[in-house]
């Protein structure tokens, strides 16, 4: 992302705080096939965040993003595929989830509010690095229950039905997500504090980065700014020890 654009995205995130949440996948794909997947999703505020990914069907993986560099991991790190914007749009394994799925989730790359406009829909959230969604729309800002998701394809739609506290991060526990072509569930199976896992002193974070309020989204603060990116050959041990 060219520095000239960065003062135009508004990270929206989930979640402000250094967390592992656990998430458990079901569903029907485009197939008509079952499938299931479960996702570690290790969220940093001061470093590369990693997702490892579990399949029933497919070859798991783990996927590590920094904003503007990215890359998988296979066979425990012994295979590694360098990833561009364009590979996003991939499935994850047979599920209808997509690569930038996990992307917005751990950057949370939005457009900033339109300024010129009189009377802008706060609701309506325009991505700002990815090649899927065009669009997130919620009902509310604060604990929704309504979201569609608009972009490359047909829409996606999720309804939360319950939101719940984990170490004072409100997240959403269990929603449905469908399409015209698949459907599912998604739930939250655990979630607490990065500090709460005992970590090997050579993998903790080194380089913290700079963070500036911005506006809420789903009543967290949102965080600007990018990870500092140290070079993808230097992590393996560093940061995937795990």
């Amino acid at each position: 992302m060219a520095k000239s654009n960065v003062q135009k995205v508004c990270p929206r995130l989930l979640t402000n705080s250094s967390m592992i949440i656990n998430v458990e996948g079901k569903f029907v794909n485009e197939e008509k096939n079952k499938t299931r997947v479960s996702i570690e999703w290790r969220h940093h505020t001061d470093d590369l965040d990693t997702f490892f990914v579990n399949l029933n069907d497919s070859p798991s993986f783990s996927f590590i993003t920094a904003g503007r560099y990215r890359y998988m991991e296979f066979e425990g790190g012994k295979v590694k595929r360098q990833l561009g914007l364009h590979h996003l749009k991939d499935n994850i394994g047979k599920t209808p989830l997509k690569l930038d799925d996990l992307e917005l989730l751990a950057n949370g790359y939005f457009k900033c509010p339109d300024s010129t406009t009189m009377e802008p829909n706060a609701n309506v959230l325009a991505t700002a690095a990815s090649n899927m969604w065009w669009s997130v729309v919620v009902d509310s800002l604060e604990k929704p229950e309504k979201v569609v998701m608009r972009g490359a394809k047909k829409p996606r739609y999720f309804s939360i039905a319950n939101w719940k506290s984990y170490a004072n991060e409100l997240l959403p526990t269990l929603a449905s997500v469908s399409s015209e072509d698949y459907s599912g569930s998604l739930w939250i199976k655990s979630a607490y504090p990065m500090h709460s896992l005992e970590i090997e002193p050579q993998q903790k974070p080194v380089q913290p980065k700079i963070l500036l309020p911005v506006p809420k989204l789903f009543g967290k603060i949102a965080v600007e700014g990018e990870r500092k990116v140290p070079l993808i050959l230097k992590l393996n041990q560093q940061l995937l020890g795990e």
